[in-house]
């Protein structure tokens, strides 16, 4: 899932997107397999904590070069594990049936993400 395109040129900050893709193929293959709804929950729960402190570097890193956009960043991020920690949410009560259909969001949404809103504070740092 992981190419070369998707880089900001920071290696920390790629090698966490890179660990985000894994979990994403984690959780593909627990449905895939039809794994036990406890385990699907600890591979969701997982990806949600792994994001919110990749999300917190991010922040973190986008904050050391002074970058204009990180608001809009942010709220990009919140959004994000909202909509996750409802995925959670909804498969931890028994109201959401785990598909294919949100392992495409989580992919789609991250690829977006980084080919979008990450790019721009990338080219940001690369004027600096």
């Amino acid at each position: 899932m992981w190419t070369n395109d998707l880089s900001v040129g920071s290696q920390v900050i790629d090698s966490e997107h890179k660990q985000l893709f894994d979990l994403i193929q984690k959780f593909y293959e627990g449905i895939k397999d039809n794994s036990p709804k406890e385990r699907l929950e600890e591979l969701i729960l997982g990806l949600v904590n792994y994001t919110k402190t990749h999300f917190a570097n991010e922040e973190k890193y986008m904050r050391s070069l002074n970058y204009p956009g990180i608001d809009a960043h942010i709220k990009l991020h919140e959004n994000f594990v909202e909509q996750v920690n409802g995925y959670y949410d909804r498969l931890k009560s028994g109201k959401l049936i785990l598909s294919l259909e949100v392992t495409n969001f989580l992919k789609d949404w991250l690829i977006k993400h980084i080919k979008g809103a990450d790019q721009q504070y990338a080219a940001f740092s690369s004027q600096q």
